[in-house]
């Protein structure tokens, strides 16, 4: 019993005190601590290959937990609990194989004495499952849960939340060689360096967030239906939105709103032009809103944009696997999944939207969770972001709640101001540091408001990727090198 302790207790641990950082116990704090025993474990292992087995045991576990809400979302898609166990015990073994090689580079790095290359290791893993092709994973970072705190993190503006990932990282490497050190006793050069790095971010941080950019003030209005955009049928949705439509856009009005925000699939199918949706052809005030845009036979996902005299629309870039489009879909098995009948397809080209006097980055629903997509509308020279979603998919699930806090993050990473709108929530803006300015309650049908100073432009770094690919060149590295050492001996 104790051999089984020594073995895989650390990694259990690890596994539980990160997974309870997150929603639903949301006890943040804990991710400056929870990988402690974990990192013990793979840096005292006698072995890359023990390590990569504890690792893979950890994300399997981890991403139990993580991906855990499928099963409650597949079985009310499918109604069948064979069908809703299946995808979630698959995503865990497929994420076990990212920490697998996450363990090993981590061990590597370690056995050489590169405290350095760690938290970069750690973060370039996050990357690489973030943006895998198809099959992204981007859930579970372990900066996520510090949405709560924005003036800790804002050195997310130069190198995106990856970097708060390898901060965080450093905080659990600190308390490991204090308290667990390898030799009698801690190594001192190596604690004071992390320290610095620690400290110094922490300090930069608090600084960047206290200085907010100058701008125009605006009133946005966040036009929540409170619709069951995801499971009503498509007669009881369409009649539902139209009876929501005259409260929210007249709140529009009477707010003097210079932006109305409707969620992903208000506008419905588009051909062309003109662009007819419920807010008729010339609406009040302007507004932004998705739905789809259809080409031939090629049909797309888009925001549709009404800057108070013209039509504009930008299409959705990044879609969502087995929602929007289904790799495979010949395989026999899926047909029991009831699959959308066709594939929505990605933009032809990157747009930003322009709302007149500023621009506008939108954000599509799962786009949100990717930080190269705020990133490139703020070269483009984005002002505010503007998120539509439906995720009332996911309603009363984890995955629902790290859906809008990436929303959160993509304003603290371009250091501009957001809003979110959902059919039933989760809609919400924040100010140009990522500081909730209005959440509205999930369900209901309101029109939120919210003032926001817009900036000129992005104060962020524009070239904030770099540090994912500084950390994909580190793992890269430590891999190489590692490979070679153990072919030559």
């Amino acid at each position: 019993m104790k051999k089984l302790a020594a073995e895989f207790g650390p990694v259990v641990l690890s596994a539980i005190m990160l997974s309870l950082a997150f929603p639903p116990a949301n006890i943040f704090l804990l991710v400056f601590i929870a990988l402690v025993p974990w990192l013990r474990q793979l840096r005292d292992s006698e072995s890359g290959w023990h390590a990569a087995k504890r690792g893979y045991l950890f994300g399997f576990l981890y991403f139990g937990f993580q991906m855990f809400w499928l099963f409650p979302f597949v079985f009310r898609w499918t109604g069948n609990l064979t069908l809703s166990l299946l995808p979630w015990v698959v995503s865990a073994f497929l994420a076990g194989f990212f920490f697998m090689l996450l363990g090993w580079l981590l061990n590597r790095s370690f056995a050489r004495g590169w405290w350095w290359a760690v938290p970069l290791v750690w973060a370039g893993i996050e990357g690489f499952r973030a943006y895998v092709p198809v099959l992204a994973f981007p859930w579970g970072n372990v900066s996520l849960p510090l949405w709560r705190v924005p003036s800790i993190v804002q050195h997310a503006a130069w190198g995106t939340m990856f970097l708060v990932s390898a901060w965080v990282i450093i905080a659990n490497l600190i308390i490991l060689e204090l308290m667990y050190p390898k030799e009698q006793k801690p190594n001192q050069p190596t604690v004071w360096r992390m320290t610095v790095v620690f400290v110094g971010l922490l300090m930069l941080s608090t600084a960047r967030f206290a200085m907010r950019p100058e701008g125009v003030t605006k009133s946005f209005t966040l036009g929540q239906p409170g619709v069951d955009m995801a499971f009503s049928p498509p007669d009881v949705e369409k009649k539902l939105l139209l009876e929501a439509t005259p409260d929210l856009l007249n709140s529009a009005v009477l707010q003097k709103s210079d932006l109305l925000i409707l969620p992903e699939g208000y506008a419905g199918h588009n051909e062309g032009d003109p662009i007819f949706t419920p807010l008729g052809e010339r609406p009040l005030v302007p507004v932004i809103m998705g739905g789809n845009h259809v080409e031939g036979e090629t049909t797309f996902q888009t925001a549709f944009l009404w800057n108070g005299e013209k039509w504009s629309y930008a299409d959705k870039t990044r879609l969502v696997v087995f929602g929007e489009f289904v790799p495979f879909r010949e395989l026999p098995f899926l047909q029991n999944f009831d699959l959308p009948a066709g594939d929505l397809s990605p933009a032809k080209n990157f747009q930003t939207l322009d709302a007149g006097d500023y621009k506008i980055g939108q954000l599509i629903c799962f786009e949100g969770v990717f930080p190269d997509l705020a990133a490139k509308h703020c070269m483009n020279g984005a002002q505010v972001l503007v998120q539509m979603s439906i995720d009332d998919w996911y309603e009363k699930t984890p995955c629902h709640d790290q859906l809008w806090m990436s929303s959160v993050w993509r304003s603290i990473e371009s250091g501009l101001p957001l809003v979110r709108v959902g059919a039933r929530g989760q809609s919400l803006a924040t100010d140009s540091r990522g500081a909730l300015v209005t959440m509205l309650p999930i369900g209901d049908r309101v029109a939120g408001e919210a003032k926001l100073v817009v900036p000129e432009k992005s104060d962020a770094f524009a070239f904030r990727m770099w540090f994912v690919y500084l950390c994909w060149l580190v793992c890269g590295v430590v891999g190489v090198i590692s490979l070679r050492r153990n072919a030559t001996q």
